[in-house]
């Protein structure tokens, strides 16, 4: 897109939305040379398991950047201050409760119930910020292997929609003089914000059939990865058109569903629901799509097609998957 190496702009929506209740290749590393420049240590400490093998201390250095900050600050505190040797368990999931399972000794990251598990030698000691996934599946685990103390990070997020700078000049300098970073600009009986977004079949264009979400495959189960509730949405809605279109991936708003080609895109990476529930109260014409990880499991595909397209994306900070 011509725009790709622009300012991105977070679209600002009103916070009125009700609250709807694969395991990767990994390696272990560890870095040659200290940090703190006051330390120098030539013998560590080692943990001793059941079996009084030594072990070094293992930190889960996941796919996320925030989370891979935060592990680099605790290998610096655990393993040059504290004088234990350590390790990074690196591995490229993107999903808190993989690393939850981890840490319980799980054989598989995806396995709810962990039953296959070795509890005595997990992958990793402790978890770093886990998120609402990785607290509901320590809550889904057998007793005697969950994790204790988990709770929910929490840190201020830049979290939302966005939209790239050039597309927000395109309206501004329009005879609509829309400010489409502001929701009010999106109502579809004031106004048609579809006029400077791609069309909605723009989205299949640039990603693969594997890299969106069925509709069909996503679960009512608050604690799954594609969450989506149809029957809350059309309670607090009262909307009952939740169907699917364009092979079961994408779903119009009512603002645009009797005319689709009004619809702007949105292609979101998690909170469909408030995204559904969004588009109806305020009148937002919206084409709603939900990315998967891809075969790759980065959401290469996601990122690729946001920098390629004139459209409305969700993203966050900090994170560096779009930065040039």
């Amino acid at each position: 897109m011509s725009g790709q190496a622009s300012l991105m702009l977070r679209v600002a929506f009103l916070a009125l939305l009700v609250h709807i209740g694969s395991s990767g290749t990994s390696f272990l590393s560890n870095h040659s040379t200290f940090c703190l420049s006051n330390i120098t240590r030539t013998t560590f400490r080692f943990l001793t398991y059941p079996d009084q093998s030594s072990q070094s201390v293992r930190i889960p250095r996941p796919g996320w950047v925030s989370a891979q900050i935060l592990a680099e600050i605790v290998y610096i505190l655990i393993h040059e201050v504290m004088g234990y040797s350590t390790v990074f368990f690196n591995t490229d999931t993107l999903l808190s409760e993989q690393i939850i399972n981890l840490v319980a000794g799980c054989t598989f990251q995806d396995d709810g119930e962990c039953k296959q598990r070795n509890a005595d030698e997990p992958s990793v000691h402790f978890s770093l910020e886990t998120w609402n996934g990785g607290v509901q599946r320590a809550s889904q685990l057998p007793e005697d292997v969950r994790p204790p103390l988990v709770t929910i990070y929490d840190y201020t997020l830049v979290d939302g929609w966005f939209l790239w700078r050039d597309v927000l000049d395109a309206g501004i300098s329009s005879p609509q003089h829309l400010s489409l970073d502001y929701y009010r600009s999106y109502d579809a009986s004031q106004h048609e914000p579809h006029l400077f977004f791609d069309p909605w079949r723009r989205i299949h264009e640039l990603m693969p059939a594997d890299s969106l979400v069925r509709c069909s495959d996503m679960t009512t189960d608050p604690g799954g990865t594609f969450v989506r509730s149809p029957a809350a949405y059309t309670l607090f809605s009262n909307d009952t058109d939740v169907s699917c279109h364009a092979n079961d991936t994408v779903w119009f708003s009512p603002a645009c569903r009797t005319d689709t080609k009004r619809c702007v895109p949105l292609v979101l990476q998690y909170s469909l629901d408030r995204a559904m529930q969004a588009a109806a109260w305020l009148r937002l014409p919206l084409a709603i799509a939900m990315a998967s990880p891809g075969p790759h499991g980065d959401y290469r595909e996601y990122w690729s097609a946001v920098r390629r397209a004139r459209l409305l994306f969700s993203w966050f900070q900090p994170d560096d998957s779009l930065l040039d």
